[in-house]
């Protein structure tokens, strides 16, 4: 999973530094509409990362809380992660 996270950041960097190189230059016509492109798919990125990051936690959090609790109903004290 880390792999792909660094993998997608790489290519979202990647195309948000040739967006804004191609339109840095006096590009018209194609190039400027391809370095547009490239910003959006950028920005789209980024807030696919966002999304990913705020994104609820998995049962097995829910789970290891449950375990949790109830070694401290048993014991009186919390477990140590």
């Amino acid at each position: 999973m880390a792999r792909w996270r660094r993998l997608a950041g790489a290519v979202v960097a990647v195309a948000m530094l040739a967006g804004f190189v191609i339109l840095s230059t006096p590009a018209t016509g194609f190039l400027a509409d391809l370095g547009t492109a490239l910003l959006t798919v950028a920005l789209l990125g980024m807030v696919g990362f966002v999304v990913l990051l705020l994104e609820p936690g998995t049962g097995s959090d829910r789970e290891r809380e449950a375990r949790a609790r109830d070694e401290f109903d048993r014991t009186g004290r919390w477990p140590e992660e």
